[in-house]
């Protein structure tokens, strides 16, 4: 048979599915059949009893010549028949959509022998907030395209236990925002009672859990993908549970200037609870027999181990670890000692079940007890993050795990959530090519909230052997979006965009995942916040991870009682964003404004356009407020180290440029929440929450405006006494 790929799929007579067949081989046989393959019938056989012009759809069988652990291949024959399959099911649905997509119109003889990829990572996992984390109400979100999405991209894991409601069940004293922790990778005990915690969790809250968990690992499989966890592990109990069993209680784990109220968490060493997480992680797996991994992380919200030395409130923990005085290295052997036990627990309970299960580890918080953790490793259980504390005589690396036989798994940071789909492709190619390790964790933005996202295509290219060279890949994306007359120009603005994005300065303060936390879009930028009356800031101090004595409040240069930047320091950083991030930026909001001003521009490039430019209004509104946040220090704090009064008078100056300028971005804001049906940030449709605004974002930023207003000539002023304040 000669002709292209297209004519042999619309001449099929029959898909075949072998029996036993994973479900995503039925999901892509019904994409084939549904969509190119409309002639042909869906059939269960063996390779035994093939019909004519029958196209078999497989996850597994011999690998191709190379022997490579991950493979994906496609293979046509003369007669009109053929073959697509893959070393394992996560690889099937991007192989299917590849071959739809990239390669229907080759011709078939380039498929008589095996085309085969080789995909770069056999570990692409997704861990991203709209699954297992506070962004899963998000307005617009559509979690079982998001699956495909991942399956597409070439994503081969994803985490899938985010709460089912809108709202973790843990609470506080009032004024307290700690119990918003809570909201993102649950522990195992927020979706199976366990007898312990019998009675403590109401049961719908659990079912409700319970069942998004399991749509979740529904949706996975339906795509290939390895579902798993992402927990933050141990973690605190319910309040009124240590009434009863005080004597189980462990270390202390919230950070006590952040909250009222003290968390604590299970003496792991206790026989009784170690049984309470051999119940929980049996539950999970008889749930989801197929969870493939579980990484946990700790240290953080509300989890910890007793007795390490990174606890917030320092170390501590119950009377069955550490019964009396011991050195530090010996708190710290027994500290590493108890966190294998937890550790080996759940990889032991869960290799039962799935002998392919892997735990992964964030070592980061363990920078004392992290040389008595890494040679214990292995056996299924991984390293995830080493660098988020500096250890001592250095941070371990990639040769420390060989001995132990286990994987490192690199986070890589290539979405941005404050502003969705803003697109860096060179910056993500850059840090996707140069990742060491072959198990990778990220993020990655719906494809319903940025439909034109090229951050992730440049994934896809990486992981499906596409981008070589990166330039021609971007420009046959940019074409097929927006057509050959204005490819080169998308490709350009997406440049000048990368120019402005990796041009941002490192180090300042409450840039990521902290800038909805301090509300620095809708708090306003004043000299003396606290002139503003208590009572006209509560629109947004109710959402402020503040509590009522923490500076924070009412300097942007503080969190829990320590500053972030000198005055220099913020000088720098201002300079440099003035510099270096907003001209790219600004060059391409002109040229994107222009093509959209040309009357022949077709609907699919108008509609590409549109929403970059709706995207890059958005990211300018975003630094302009960064620059605005270092500018404040600058000027607030400058203001009161003055010595002379021409200083004085200079950064009054200077506070009054910037708030003009966060008014000025702040008012287009507002314009864009108006008018812009694109998604370009986060909106919790559920209501406001510590992590993203709601949809009364719009009347938050009337409100910081009328205040900007009001106070811009303030004299400069920080209470240096506000965490001795009383409520």
């Amino acid at each position: 048979m000669t002709g292209s790929v297209r004519k042999l799929l619309e001449d099929l007579r029959a898909i075949v599915v072998p029996p036993d067949a994973p479900p995503v081989v039925h999901t892509v046989a019904s994409l084939l059949s549904s969509t190119i393959a409309r002639n042909a019938d869906i059939i269960t056989a063996g390779n035994s009893r093939l019909p004519e012009r029958a196209l078999v759809v497989a996850a597994g069988g011999l690998p191709p010549d190379g022997g490579a652990e991950c493979w994906m291949r496609a293979r046509f024959g003369t007669d009109g028949s053929g073959e697509v399959s893959v070393s394992h099911p996560c690889f099937l649905f991007a192989l299917v959509v590849l071959l739809l997509e990239e390669w229907v119109d080759l011709p078939v003889e380039q498929f008589l022998h095996d085309k085969v990829v080789v995909p770069r990572y056999r570990w692409l996992r997704n861990m991203s907030d709209f699954l297992v984390g506070s962004l899963r109400n998000t307005r617009g979100w559509k979690r079982e395209e998001y699956f495909a999405q991942l399956a597409r991209l070439g994503f081969t894991h994803v985490s899938i236990n985010g709460l089912g409601g809108p709202r973790p069940y843990e609470s506080g004293p009032p004024g307290e925002r700690y119990a918003w922790f809570y909201d993102y990778s649950p522990d195992l005990d927020q979706f199976f009672p366990g007898t312990l915690l019998s009675g403590y969790y109401p049961p719908d809250y659990l079912k409700t859990n319970l069942q998004r968990l399991l749509e979740n690992a529904t949706s996975a499989r339906k795509f290939g993908l390895v579902p798993g966890l992402h927990i933050n592990s141990p973690r605190s109990m319910p309040e009124e549970f240590w009434s009863r069993y005080g004597f189980l209680r462990g270390a202390r784990v919230d950070h006590p200037r952040e909250t009222f109220r003290p968390r604590y968490t299970l003496a792991m060493a206790h026989p009784a609870v170690q049984h309470h997480y051999r119940e929980l992680i049996r539950a999970a797996t008889r749930a989801v027999p197929d969870l493939g991994f579980i990484h946990v992380w700790t240290n953080d919200s509300g989890s910890g181990f007793e007795f390490v030395s990174s606890l917030y409130a320092g170390r501590n923990g119950g009377p069955y670890l550490i019964r009396e005085w011991k050195d530090d290295e010996q708190i710290a052997r027994a500290a590493a000692t108890n966190v294998m036990t937890y550790y080996r627990l759940l990889s032991e309970e869960a290799r039962s079940v799935n002998p392919d299960f892997r735990l992964v580890c964030d070592l980061g918080p363990f920078y004392a007890e992290r040389k008595y953790l890494v040679p214990a490793l292995g056996n299924g259980i991984d390293a995830g993050e080493f660098a988020f504390f500096e250890a001592p005589g250095g941070v371990q690396t990639d040769e420390d795990l060989t001995s132990t036989g286990a994987w490192r798994h690199i986070k890589l940071d290539l979405a941005d959530t404050n502003v969705l789909g803003v697109p860096f492709p060179w910056l993500v190619y850059e840090r996707v090519t140069s990742a060491t390790s072959g198990a990778i964790l990220t993020g990655g933005t719906p494809r319903s909230l940025a439909p034109f996202d090229i951050n992730a295509e440049v994934i896809r290219s990486v992981q499906l052997g596409l981008a070589d060279p990166l330039e021609q890949r971007l420009l046959t994306v940019a074409r097929s979006w927006v057509g050959e007359r204005f490819t080169a120009l998308l490709v350009e603005l997406w440049t000048l965009c990368d120019i402005s994005v990796r041009a941002y300065p490192q180090g300042i303060p409450m840039s990521t995942f902290g800038f909805p936390w301090f509300r620095l879009w809708v708090r306003p930028f004043v000299p003396n916040i606290e002139a503003v009356p208590e009572a006209d800031r509560a629109y947004y101090e109710d959402f402020l991870l503040a509590t009522f004595n923490n500076p924070a409040r009412v300097d942007l240069n503080n969190d829990m009682m320590w500053n972030f930047l000198t005055v220099e320091e913020a000088g720098v950083k201002r300079s440099a964003i003035e510099r270096d991030v907003l001209p790219p930026l600004q060059e391409a909001l002109g040229r994107c404004g222009k093509v959209l001003r040309l009357s022949r521009l077709n609907n699919n490039a108008r509609a590409v356009f549109a929403d970059l430019l709706d995207r890059l209004i958005a990211a300018r509104c975003y630094y302009t407020t960064m620059k605005n946040t270092v500018a404040w220090i600058e000027s607030v704090h400058g203001y009161l180290h003055a010595s002379t009064p021409g200083e004085r008078t200079h950064r009054r100056e200077q506070c009054r440029a910037m708030v003009l300028s966060e008014l000025d971005s702040t008012r287009t804001l507002l314009e864009l929440w108006r008018k812009s049906p694109v998604h370009f940030m986060p909106v919790a449709a559920a209501g406001e929450t510590l992590h993203a605004y709601g949809t009364n974002f719009g009347a938050l930023l009337e409100k910081k405006i009328f205040l900007m207003e009001r106070h811009i000539d303030d004299e400069p002023f920080i209470d240096p006494d506000f965490m001795w304040r009383m409520p």
